[in-house]
């Protein structure tokens, strides 16, 4: 497909050269306005500050919503990035990038869009990595000589797997049309929160057709190096019309956030997380096919103690940690998805995708029970036009369906029980700078 549907990755129009070293360093402003008017079948109130507007995914409500929806196939996003030239092909590099609302103008804060309401609402709220921090997208710092021996960066970065996604997702990372660009559990490998990747070293270098990376998380806990601790691998192959990623990460005492009955605090689980990635695109000149696998496994913490003192989150009160979700058996989910896009034109293209999500029954004790097996599938269709290469504007639509344990996991939700599909359209425009 055409390099500006492949990559969200922002294009960059302002340099600021260094004083000293003009022709050595520079450092560049970029980022990307998408705003689309949205409607949501089964919807609760648009929040400002989730970094979505409202949930495409899952039924939140019982009533449709109409809204203006954040970030609907790129999440808003302004930064700085740069590197300088340290002579002998040795580089330092950095980069500095927040999230934020083009509809309210807040910085994007999931978990006090969380506190802020109960599961009830009234407005929509979900568990995100991007919480408030002010660089929420990423902060990072590092050195490399990429020809040779790599690059490797230290701070706060996404995971290999997020990396993944806006490659081999069919909707590019969509955050309103892709389940795998909306919910984070995809990309943090079953945390959210473990999608961007806090206190982190990562290491990639390329040999030939091959790069390859680690990443490896400090827990920063007293008494406990492997506490909140985590380590990725990831290898992505790409010659020609080709590219193929497989990739493994585990982590420890990761976080998930939840409503609390009440407003004004959250609630957390704590649980231990294995993933296992493989995806693969080929292009056959206009056409590019994209698919993958991923397999989440979740077990209870390996560090309750530690765990069970949380006090705050991402600067919210915890009000309870639940550091036993599991009793009775590990719960696995397995994640398909398949589809790809056509470019008809230098302008106009269309995406197609369809994403299965099945549920094991890891402690189902009541035909009713969210911990029994069930499914959840997602049907979506974009089409995108470019009037030129920084502007385009979309139109697009993503059916979902919910069955079984899946449909109950909004047990507290007692409305929807009868609810178990949804779906959004959405006409929406995006400028990148």
């Amino acid at each position: 497909m055409r390099k500006s549907l492949i990559s969200i990755a922002p294009l960059a129009i302002l340099g600021l050269a260094g004083q000293a070293h003009a022709d050595e360093s520079n450092v560049v402003i970029y980022g990307i306005l998408d705003t689309a008017v949205a409607n949501i079948q089964h919807a609760l109130n648009f929040d400002p500050y989730h970094p979505v507007s409202n949930n495409p995914n899952v039924t939140q409500g019982t009533q449709s919503a109409t809204g203006m929806l954040n970030g609907a196939m790129s999440a808003t996003r302004w930064g700085i990035k740069g590197q300088e030239d340290l002579g002998d092909g040795l580089k330092a590099v950095f980069l500095l990038e927040d999230g934020f609302s083009l509809g309210s103008g807040n910085i994007n804060n999931a978990a006090l869009g969380l506190a802020n309401n109960t599961a009830l609402g009234p407005n929509m709220s979900a568990d995100s990595a991007i919480s408030g921090q002010f660089f929420n997208r990423g902060a990072y710092v590092g050195i490399g000589k990429a020809a040779v021996w790599g690059t490797v960066t230290f701070g706060r970065q996404q995971s290999f797997f997020l990396d993944n996604i806006s490659i081999f997702d069919p909707m590019m990372g969509s955050q309103a049309f892709s389940p795998l660009g909306f919910s984070g559990t995809y990309g943090g490998g079953g945390a959210t929160d473990d999608s961007r990747v806090d206190n982190s070293v990562k290491y990639r270098v390329a040999f030939g057709d091959f790069t390859l990376g680690a990443l490896y998380k400090f827990g920063g806990v007293a008494g406990s190096n492997s506490a909140q601790g985590a380590y990725e691998v990831n290898g992505v192959y790409a010659a020609g019309p080709l590219g193929v990623q497989l990739g493994y990460q585990q982590f420890k005492d990761a976080f998930a956030i939840g409503n609390n009955t009440g407003a004004g605090s959250v609630k957390v689980t704590a649980e231990d997380t294995k993933a296992y990635m493989l995806s693969a695109k080929y292009s056959f000149d206009a056409l590019t096919v994209r698919g993958g696998f991923e397999r989440e496994e979740y077990t209870n913490p390996s560090n309750p103690t530690s765990d069970a003192t949380l006090t705050s989150i991402y600067g919210v009160a915890v009000a309870s940690v639940s550091t036993n979700p599991f009793p009775t058996g590990q719960k696995n989910l397995n994640v398909y998805w398949l589809g790809g896009g056509w470019d008809f034109s230098s302008a106009f293209s269309l995406l197609l995708g369809g994403y299965h999500v099945s549920q094991n029954a890891y402690a189902c004790t009541t035909p009713t029970n969210k911990a029994c097996s069930g499914s959840l599938n997602y049907y979506s269709l974009v089409g995108d036009y470019h009037f030129s290469k920084r502007t385009d504007s979309y139109f697009g639509l993503m059916e979902s369906t919910v069955s079984g344990g899946p449909a109950y996991a909004v047990a507290n939700k007692a409305p929807l029980a009868s609810e178990t599909s949804n779906r959004i359209i959405a006409l929406g425009i995006r400028h990148v700078f």
